[in-house]
């Protein structure tokens, strides 16, 4: 995980994409893991009529250690849903969904970009029932590499689905080595920025307070505000960065392994990108 940021200024005003309650409607938030969508939609989820959080992964990456605490991975991502139910208690008309296999097995954390086809089947029918005004998911920006598979996931899905979608920052480290927080890694001039109203900010507060087990990571980001754009449309596969540099750190996944599977995807399930309509 990514260290503290420097505090955020120059926010800027709200630009032309709406998101007023009354606008938003019914709206499906793709997540890879249990309080990412807290950190960057715990506000936006307050504005709208009716969501849906799905959550990717199943929350217990290999190799950190968890088993010991928690008797098991399987103990550590039950007990990390368990404080997403709480959390999301305090948005009305939310429900919680998971990505699964056909067998019902939840897709591992870190591995989500090994079984993108599988995922997409079980994207496109949660989202085919849900029906929503609008998806929201990841940026694609070279921190997470869950986050990355959720991105081509949800833009896929989009696109097949006809649903118009929006796009959240999370973290990335730029070249100076430096970490990067709730910032566009390329910028545009198509950004939203949420300002949270009090209310609000209070409620964003006690979701995340709900992520005991992540009481660490939470406590970095800003719950003032949240941004949001347009999904991008440019080709994932001109990305310049060559690893993922943080929860993938005890392998240093090579951002190139990945972009193969994308392009496996893409060759069983999307058809050739162009500058309107890319996976």
């Amino acid at each position: 995980m990514p260290h503290a940021p420097e505090k955020m200024t120059d926010l800027g005003r709200d630009r032309h994409m709406n998101l007023d309650a009354d606008s938003l409607g019914r709206v499906l938030i793709l997540a890879a893991h249990p309080d990412d969508e807290s950190i960057s939609c715990g506000g936006l989820l307050q504005r709208c009529s009716e969501s849906l959080i799905l959550f990717a992964v199943d929350g217990a990456p290999r190799g950190y250690g968890f088993e010991r605490k928690f008797g098991s991975l399987r103990g550590y991502s039950e007990e990390r849903f368990r404080e997403a139910s709480r959390a999301l208690a305090f948005i009305p008309g939310c429900s919680i969904e998971r990505l699964a296999r056909r067998d019902g097995t939840p897709f591992a954390d870190q591995h989500l970009f090994d079984e993108l086809p599988e995922a997409f089947t079980s994207l496109q029918r949660l989202v085919g029932d849900f029906s929503p005004n609008l998806l929201v998911s990841h940026a694609f920006e070279g921190g997470h590499i869950d986050h990355d598979a959720c991105h081509v996931l949800a833009k896929q899905a989009a696109s097949v689905l006809s649903v118009p979608h929006m796009e959240f920052p999370l973290y990335w480290r730029n070249r100076e080595g430096k970490d990067v927080f709730q910032r566009f890694r390329d910028g545009r001039n198509d950004e939203a920025i949420l300002q949270l109203s009090p209310r609000e900010l209070l409620v964003k507060r006690k979701m995340l307070a709900e992520y005991k087990t992540q009481k660490g990571q939470t406590s970095v980001f800003a719950v003032e505000i949240e941004r949001f754009r347009p999904m991008a449309r440019g080709d994932v596969l001109a990305a310049a960065w060559s690893r993922y540099p943080f929860e993938n750190r005890w392998r240093q996944m090579k951002a190139a392994s990945f972009f193969r599977k994308i392009v496996e995807f893409r060759s069983g399930s999307c058809p050739p990108p162009t500058t309107s309509n890319s996976c």
